[in-house]
């Protein structure tokens, strides 16, 4: 096998892994009481003033030609990542991100696959050269790069909160 077929393996068999620690539980919906609807509205307002803001600014950089390192679409989907991450923290911090009845436990376990899972695929480029393409940041190699950061920024601080409460709970 060629080494994008390990790493295309190894990603599917990461996968099924998340997928079934995600739905080994019973299958429930989420519940929020209303106080976390509150807050995850005003989570939303966030995130999308956030991807607003930073799409204008990307706007007048590419158009004044001083942001030139990145492709467009990266930078777009570096500020809708950055977005979602605005988004997650906000309610994580708020108590509004888990449902009445969650434990973070299945969030914890997808979130490091994840960032897992880009940390190889980051290695990956880096050992291959595949970081700058025709002079910018190569689409995949800097996708990963975001992805992954956004995702162990959500990682932190959803385990930080989770340590603050039970200590929290202990006191």
């Amino acid at each position: 096998m060629t080494d994008n077929a390990w790493i295309i393996l190894g990603m599917m068999i990461l996968l099924l892994i998340a997928a079934w620690v995600l739905l080994r539980k019973k299958r429930c919906t989420e519940q929020y009481d209303e106080r976390q609807l509150r807050i995850r509205a005003r989570g939303y307002q966030i995130g999308f003033f956030t991807a607003l803001i930073l799409m204008f600014i990307l706007a007048l950089l590419f158009e004044t030609e001083l942001l030139t390192v990145i492709t467009p679409g990266l930078a777009a989907l570096t500020a809708l990542m950055i977005s979602v991450t605005a988004f997650a923290v906000y309610c994580i911090n708020h108590d509004a991100f888990l449902a009445i009845r969650g434990d973070g436990k299945s969030q914890i376990v997808l979130y490091s696959i994840i960032v897992l899972v880009e940390i190889v695929n980051v290695i990956r480029h880096i050992i291959i050269g595949e970081v700058m393409v025709d002079g910018k940041v190569d689409f995949t190699f800097g996708s990963a790069v975001v992805v992954g950061l956004c995702f162990l920024v959500m990682l932190i601080t959803l385990i930080l909160k989770i340590r603050k409460d039970k200590k929290e709970v202990e006191e």
